[in-house]
């Protein structure tokens, strides 16, 4: 057997070797186009190809793995320990008698090629990047560029533990979930196999330094209707500038830091990174409408007048009228300079020629729930919502709903001055109240996020209060929008019923 003296020489050789390799570009397509047929090989094997506990040459045990049998198999390319097999040398190597696949991992490996079959981890994700020479999980960062977090890695990257294990990734959900490739000991072959954010802590996040990296910002659009809370867990924005900055995958970080301390980006409120230098400074209170975070522009400490903004991409291609409501605070009296905009792209962010709404300068200490409506119908559209603010206060916008607007109430008033409460609600009732005194017979509608009516119901109105009872509409928890018909003036709130 060889001493460890000779495998290090060896291993000192082989690094040699890689430092001197060249390598060519390849995208994420060929390498997933590389990957996916180790994960659905067909081959046949006869008895020759079957070792049990065999020593080979001296150099270790070969053992084929127990679900190898007799015949043909037709689940993915065996497991072999230091193996770097391709589809053409397996098949070229079954008729030579050598194993199929190697699960004796108590030696180095070296004999793998010279009598067993197959692929280990790093055997894997070589042959998957199209390189002539295998690496080891040690060797492969050295190839590689590291991710600052899970959450950027991308179809091709993979996650890393030198010394032990490597996984390729196939698809990112973007969720904290990924669907990763790999050849392990748990199958003792090439298959997928999930995992979450918190499986994978003690992995490195990397990609391939020759990877093609054009066009590995993808746009995705949401489809309607929409909505968020902004309580789930940002993601980084691999498209700018990274940190996290989005709430999912339709969202981009476009403008931010143009200020000289560039602490003016969006995050959830309670985002702590180095791009946010005093993230305690300015905030709102209460935190959140409802739920327990919100959408925050900060710019505390100044300079005044630097600028954020956060694009949503939604596909609008539906006939009619969208209603994009939010709830609003910016706890600040007379700042200036101060702007907020939502802003409309109907060429996929390249311009922004529409402003749907503008909210002034006016203090809104609380929550307040504001909308506004387009009848754009581009299927690569962008909603900015677009700040420019002196620094003391932050601003938040939570409870973000996009729907296309019931047919017969296309025409909306501005809901200042107008409350429902409460909300969220059991359900069971909904009560309300008009800034203004307001009396009168109102027509009520509840509708769900695709537009469809749940339910209607005519009140009365007294004193500008009233009070509505949802019993019979039998609401599961969820997303709703109120709509009120009073004096031929149209009020509506987004309703969460819990």
């Amino acid at each position: 057997m060889k001493n460890i003296t000779t495998k290090k020489v060896l291993g000192l050789a082989v690094a040699v070797l890689f430092t001197c390799q060249s390598f060519a570009q390849i995208t994420r397509t060929q390498i997933h186009n590389n990957a996916l047929p180790f994960t659905t090989y067909t081959f046949t094997t006869t008895s020759a190809n079957l070792w049990s506990n065999v020593n080979c040459s001296a150099v270790g045990n070969i053992n084929s793995p127990s679900w190898v049998a007799v015949g043909a198999n037709k689940v993915g390319m065996p497991y072999c320990w230091g193996g770097f097999s391709s589809l053409s040398s397996f098949t070229t190597g079954l008729t030579s008698g050598l194993s199929a696949g190697d699960n004796d991992c108590t030696t180095s490996g070296d004999c793998c090629q010279s009598c067993a079959l197959g692929v280990d981890c790093s055997g894997f994700v070589s042959r998957s990047w199209a390189l002539t020479t295998k690496y080891s999980t040690t060797t492969l960062p050295s190839i590689c560029t590291t991710y600052s977090s899970a959450m950027q890695v991308k179809q091709g990257d993979i996650f890393d533990l030198p010394g032990s294990h490597t996984r390729l990734v196939d698809t990112n959900y973007e969720d904290g979930t990924f669907l990763l490739i790999e050849s392990s000991a748990v199958d003792w072959k090439v298959s997928y196999r999930s995992y979450t954010t918190s499986q994978l802590t003690s992995y490195t996040p990397m990609y391939y330094v020759k990877v093609d990296t054009g066009g590995t910002c993808t746009t995705k659009y949401a489809t309607l209707p929409y909505s968020t809370s902004f309580d789930n867990t940002w993601m980084m924005d691999s498209c700018n500038a990274g940190a996290q900055r989005i709430p999912d995958k339709y969202w981009k970080s476009n403008i931010g830091g143009t200020s000289p301390d560039g602490d003016d980006y969006w995050h959830r409120d309670d985002y702590t990174g180095a791009d946010w230098t005093i993230p305690s400074t300015g905030m709102y209170s209460p935190a959140a409408a409802t739920g327990s975070y919100s959408a925050r522009f900060h710019n505390d400490p100044p300079p005044a007048g630097s600028t954020g903004a956060l694009d949503l991409y939604i596909n609008l291609s539906p006939a009619g009228s969208k209603t994009i409501s939010f709830d609003y605070i910016h706890n600040e009296s007379s700042p200036s300079p101060f702007s907020f905009d939502v802003l409309l792209s109907t060429d996929g962010g390249l311009t922004f020629p529409t402003t749907l709404m503008t909210i002034t300068s006016a203090q809104l200490s609380t929550w307040t729930t504001e909308s506004c409506a387009t009848t754009a119908t581009s299927a690569t559209s962008v909603i900015r919502f677009m700040v420019t603010d002196k620094g003391t206060n932050d601003v938040g916008i939570d409870n973000l709903n996009i729907m296309k607007t019931p047919t017969g109430i296309d025409e909306l008033t501005d809901n200042s001055g107008f409350e429902i409460y409460p909300n969220p609600t059991d359900g069971t009732i909904l009560n309300g109240r008009f800034a203004q005194s307001a009396n009168g017979q109102m027509e009520t509608h509840i509708y769900d996020m695709m537009g469809r009516e749940i339910f209607s119901k005519e009140i009365m109105v007294d004193g500008g209060n009233f009070s509505l009872s949802l019993v019979n509409a039998q609401l599961k928890p969820g997303s709703y929008m109120f709509v009120g018909i009073l004096n031929n003036s149209r009020y509506m709130k987004t309703v969460l019923v819990r």
